[in-house]
């Protein structure tokens, strides 16, 4: 026990030790901790003399000229199904340092916790895989499925030079619909809750043009913040009372409609906006479709444009037909349910019960994981983990016994 509790403590530390935050964040990008991934692959190839490994890599360049790395690890145990096992390099930024009691990226332990940025989210997929590889090949098991460990970039922002590139680049070389995929990218602290479905997510921008002029001579110009806050809250009532059914499996279990930012191009009190951005964050269960949803904000812009008088009491008339709403989609993932009753839950589901002596409890999440992509192209995913749900908080930690019991959930699945 004391080589695994070691092995986890230096794993932790060292990816945490790693500055991986996602260039759209300002950060470094993903290159380092990937370099330290297949370093660590190699090593534990070497150290256990594993013939049957492949090591690859499908690597990519943003738009800013940064090289997005994705590591494959393939294990050959002449099996006909594998088992796939997606981690995540990327980490968001630390935040307000004010707000941590220790520095992010240096990992400290306290009574059985390890404390640093990416140290849930998601180095606690990462470190479990590798765990994983210890137990395999240190008990010397023949697994019922071949192995394959994916670590991806970009996923806290959208995953398109991560697992959305690889997916539409390589998917036949890497996934087959009879594999058993997990997502350790979701936790709860006690281990029984198998994410088996997200809602569809549609981030939107819409650009509202008015007119702008004097704060104290509204009749001279279009007051684009009074047009951003009668249509905000206009398209916030119709998508809520239109989309209203509810499915139990999430929580919360309806779909959300929620404006964001809001941002003009004054700065001064003094003077009224012509041109506002606001933005909407839609969380949409299953069984709508975010492009009827689309559809409805599009007639929602011209039934508010066409009733514009009932929202603004002073304004430059003869301005009228130069005011628009427009919109850009920000982010537009369209999913699907994983089978309740498909192998890799079944599986799960019977390793949670046999290690944590727990009764699994199927559910869905708004939030999104890669497992979106997957799923949208009808492979069963399921997205698992452990952890007290710090991801993205200052002080995020993970405990030591939840690293090792996601192991060995892993292991008995393959038992």
């Amino acid at each position: 026990m004391k080589s695994i509790l070691d092995e986890t403590i230096k794993l932790s530390s060292e990816l945490i030790s790693i500055n991986s935050v996602n260039p759209t964040f300002g950060g470094v990008g993903e290159k380092e901790k990937s370099i330290y991934i297949k370093n660590k692959l190699m090593e534990y190839s070497e150290k256990y003399s594993v013939k049957n490994c492949e090591i690859l890599e499908f690597n990519t360049v943003d738009s800013n000229g940064i090289e997005r790395p994705n590591i494959v690890s393939k294990y050959n145990f002449g099996k006909t199904n594998t088992l796939t096992i997606i981690s995540h390099m990327d980490i968001v930024p630390e935040g307000d340092l004010g707000l941590w009691n220790s520095n992010p990226f240096k990992a400290e332990i306290k009574d059985g916790v390890i404390y640093g940025r990416g140290s849930e989210d998601n180095h606690k997929g990462i470190v479990s895989s590798f765990l994983l590889l210890k137990m395999i090949f240190e008990e010397k098991i023949d697994p019922k499925y071949n192995l394959n460990l994916i670590f991806v970039s970009d996923e806290e922002d959208g995953s398109k030079y991560g697992l959305s590139y690889i997916v539409n680049n390589f998917e036949n070389e890497l996934f087959d619909s009879k594999d058993l995929i997990l997502v350790p990218d979701f936790g709860m602290p006690e281990g029984e809750f198998i994410e088996i479905a997200e809602k569809n997510i549609l981030w939107l921008k819409f650009k509202i043009k008015g007119k702008q002029c004097h704060g104290s001579t509204p009749e001279n110009g279009f007051n684009a913040d009074i047009m951003a806050f009668a249509f905000g809250k206009g398209l916030y009532d119709t998508l809520y009372n239109k989309y209203s059914n509810l499915d139990l499996i999430f929580n919360p279990p309806f779909s959300t409609f929620e404006p964001t930012i809001l941002r003009n191009n004054v700065e001064n009190t003094n003077t009224i906006p012509g041109y506002v951005e606001l933005n909407f964050d839609c969380r949409i269960i299953p069984e709508y479709d975010p492009k009827e949803v689309l559809n409805d904000i599009e007639m929602y812009i011209e039934i508010f444009k066409n009733e514009i008088e009932k929202h603004i009491v002073h304004y430059d008339i003869s301005e009228k037909e130069n005011i628009s709403i427009e919109y850009e989609i920000l982010k537009l993932e369209k999913t699907e349910k994983t089978k309740e009753d498909s192998e890799v839950v079944k599986k799960l589901g019977s390793a949670i019960k046999n290690v944590l002596n727990k009764e699994p409890v199927l559910c869905g999440m708004g939030g999104g994981t890669v497992a979106a992509f997957l799923r949208e192209k009808e492979y069963n995913v399921a997205v698992w983990g452990l952890g007290d749900e710090t991801a993205h908080q200052p002080n995020e930690h993970i405990k030591i016994e939840h690293l090792i019991k996601m192991a060995e959930i892993y292991l008995d699945i393959l038992k």
